[in-house]
């Protein structure tokens, strides 16, 4: 199958392998997975079963709470790490610091164009017609869960906000259409024992692929260059 950043590598001198049996385990310090859901559930087994750390982008997966099981199971064995990029969201580590108290919601507002939006699963399979709305347009409203199953491309930051809750059932999600949106726009509230917070980002589509945010490749380098550095971040 034709894949241009597979060729793109390949003209940069990076060696391309389809196959992990053929990786130099031992001289790999990470692997990041960039592909979907279905390839992160056959990847990450085998790279954290290696003693490699993980860099895992679609965290989405992750919302099975067997599979998650399985992965902390298996880098809890082999010793290594399982990392994940922020991506087109912020405001994670006040989340993970307010689950110290009492965190009473956490809700996520996610509005894109609907050309964004338009080949969605939900969409499609609920008859949808994106192309004749004229304002902002709440498509979806529910559960972690369902929104990343409904919208695998578009919410993966629904994910993102449950990991660092710790429990998907606190946090509640809303998908909204709307012509005039100025980008993908995600908008997170948090409300505990700690105060309140309000977020609103406000992410330019990413030139190759409108459907994400710029901002979360951004993410992924930025973890990178953390990971080898002497100052973190938490």
């Amino acid at each position: 199958m034709a894949s241009p950043a597979r060729d793109n590598l390949a003209a940069a001198g990076v060696p391309v392998h389809t196959d992990l049996a053929t990786l130099d385990w031992p001289n790999l310090d990470t692997v990041l997975e960039a592909a979907s859901q279905a390839a992160l559930r056959v990847i990450a087994p085998q790279v954290l079963g290696q003693g490699v750390d993980l860099v895992a982008l679609s965290a989405g997966a992750t919302l099975d709470p067997g599979f998650l099981t399985a992965l902390m199971t298996s880098a809890q064995a082999s010793g290594a790490r399982i990392w994940v990029p922020s991506g087109a969201i912020g405001a994670l580590d006040v989340v993970r610091a307010a689950r110290v108290g009492e965190v009473k919601s956490i809700t996520l507002t996610t509005t894109k164009p609907p050309v964004a939006l338009a080949d969605a699963p939900w969409v499609v399979e609920h008859g949808m017609d994106l192309t004749t709305i004229d304002g902002p347009r709440e498509i979806f409203a529910g559960g972690p869960v369902e929104a990343v199953r409904g919208f695998p491309q578009n919410v993966n930051v629904a994910a993102l906000l449950a990991l660092a809750a710790d429990d998907p059932d606190r946090l509640r999600v809303t998908v909204v259409a709307d012509p005039a949106a100025p980008g993908n726009v995600h908008e997170v509230e948090a409300i505990g024992s700690f105060g309140s917070m309000r977020l609103r980002l406000e992410n330019r589509p990413s030139e190759t692929n409108p459907k994400t945010s710029a901002l979360a490749a951004q993410s992924v380098i930025a973890l990178l260059r953390q990971l080898g550095s002497p100052l973190r971040f938490a």
